[in-house]
């Protein structure tokens, strides 16, 4: 009886809720408005060349809106989710919480891929417009959060019945007297 009550506390518990991303990509990765003239600020630009990752910072377009300047950074700690798990990952991040663990950084990015093995260094760079390969904004993946989240409600009440249930059953089972 201890052992199916454990069982059952424990497959509660580990029916967490998830947060999922999603990667949407661009309609015209070449076409500068696609990416609000890269003046979106609440947006994270990170280029992409093959393994490699740079942040983009102090982003300007040309006049004939064919080049953008920037300066490459080294991409910090709180911005490599989807560079480390990619597209073909489970694509889940953590809600803030009260520890340094928050990974909600991953929802304001926007990833620019350009072709494998071009030279990219940290410092003043320009990027072609039309180099870009492919563009990723990332976003809530809403439908599948709430989905997650209702399972794992589901879970979590199904199994407070069913040990309530057993614990009910017990104490009747003990408190009749078999005479």
């Amino acid at each position: 009886m201890k052992k199916l009550l454990i069982a059952i506390l424990v497959l509660g518990t580990c029916s967490s809720c998830s947060n999922y991303y999603q990667a949407i990509t661009a309609s015209e990765p070449t076409n500068a408005v696609s990416f609000n003239d890269f003046r979106d600020s609440s947006k994270y630009y990170i280029l992409r060349n093959g393994n490699d990752a740079l942040a983009m910072k102090n982003i300007s377009i040309s006049n004939d809106r064919k080049n953008v300047q920037c300066t490459l950074a080294e991409l910090p700690f709180e911005h490599k989710l989807h560079v480390s798990n990619g597209s073909n990952g489970k694509m889940k991040y953590k809600r803030k919480s009260y520890t340094d663990d928050d990974e909600t950084a991953v929802l304001n990015e926007v990833h620019i891929y350009i072709a494998p093995g071009s030279i990219t260094n940290t410092g003043a760079y320009t990027l072609i417009l039309e180099n870009i390969q492919k563009a990723e904004i990332i976003e809530k993946n809403k439908i599948k959060t709430r989905n997650s989240h209702a399972m794992g409600t589901g879970i979590a009440i199904g199994a407070t019945v069913l040990v309530l249930g057993v614990v009910v059953a017990a104490i009747v089972v003990s408190s009749t007297s078999f005479f």
